[in-house]
């Protein structure tokens, strides 16, 4: 129905102006089984998915409300406020406070991998898979291509980015049940796959987990020292998709999205709000929760012995 709807429409005919994605494992299926893979397209070359390096993922905050030297990898990440004042300007509405564009004017930090701006939720998940030839992705992707007539190059807008949503779910309902088989199965066999957790407080540990969340890529990064929790940091889907502009010049997917767009009407954005809408944004995951004054909200110790 959407297809048929806004399949001419100018504002979701484009959307798309990152081509690099990214997704992770998900919906495990068996012992390092999975139905949807993990790997990094880049330059939109759906023939070459490679595998992702965590390492290579840093977060910058040139433009963004936070203080940092440099792009710092989520191991050693920091937040640190620093707002910048707005600065007034004339709008469609008049005269107002608004960002400051040329310096400090989000909450988000600003993810790359590799130094590049990355897009990640369910388009990527669908590409990145339809890339690998996951059978399951592109029997389903194919089938919704015929039943539309849209061409694979429909799947690089925001109608695709749309579309993704429902196919990534299309995809679970029809081949989820594989995990509750194996869970099922692996119940039968009575065969314990916990491991009970050993720190040793005499040592520093590191870690991180990814995972794909709704909106896409989700990794959590961890550093124990002396039993206490160092630093922790969480890099969200929306911090991808939402990050403003990098020490480098470089956008992120949702400006990158705008770029070109043309609005009937400036006092009624509803062109912007098709396009940011179909990334599904959730602003209060990207952002750390603060205090409007900047104080501290609360502490938590907890015995690393405790279990």
């Amino acid at each position: 129905m959407a297809a048929d709807a806004y399949g001419k429409e100018p504002s979701v005919l484009g959307g798309v102006n990152v081509h690099n994605f990214m997704s992770t494992n998900d919906v495990l299926t068996g012992q390092n089984q999975y139905l949807f893979h993990s790997g990094i397209i880049r330059n939109g070359d759906l023939a070459n998915v490679e595998e992702v390096d965590p390492y290579k993922i840093e977060e910058d905050v040139t433009h963004s409300w936070y203080n940092a030297p440099h792009p710092q990898h989520p191991l050693n990440g920091t937040t640190i406020p620093e707002h910048t004042p707005f600065v007034e300007r004339e709008t469609v509405f008049g005269k107002l406070p608004t960002v400051d564009g040329d310096g400090k004017y989000s909450w988000v930090k600003s993810p790359r991998y590799a130094g590049e701006p990355v897009e990640v939720g369910p388009l990527a998940a669908v590409l990145v898979n339809y890339g690998r030839g996951v059978p399951e992705v592109v029997e389903t992707v194919d089938a919704f291509l015929a039943r539309t007539g849209l061409p694979k190059e429909a799947l690089l807008t925001t109608l695709g980015r749309t579309a993704a949503r429902m196919l990534h779910t299309l995809v679970q309902a029809r081949y989820g049940n594989r995990t509750f088989d194996a869970l099922l199965a692996n119940i039968q066999s009575d065969a314990s796959t916990y491991i009970a957790p050993n720190l040793n407080p005499e040592k520093e540990y590191k870690g991180f987990a990814m995972i794909e969340a709704p909106r896409g890529l989700l990794s959590h990064w961890i550093r124990i020292k002396h039993g206490l929790v160092e630093n922790y940091q969480a890099v969200v889907p929306t911090t991808w998709n939402a990050g403003p502009r990098d020490g480098n010049g470089k956008v992120g997917p949702y400006e990158a999205s705008l770029v070109g767009l043309k609005l009937d009407d400036p006092t009624k954005p509803l062109e912007i709000l098709r396009v940011i809408h179909s990334f599904d944004p959730c602003m209060a995951c990207s952002v750390h929760v603060m205090d409007y004054k900047g104080q501290s909200l609360s502490e938590f110790r907890i015995d690393p012995s405790a279990l």
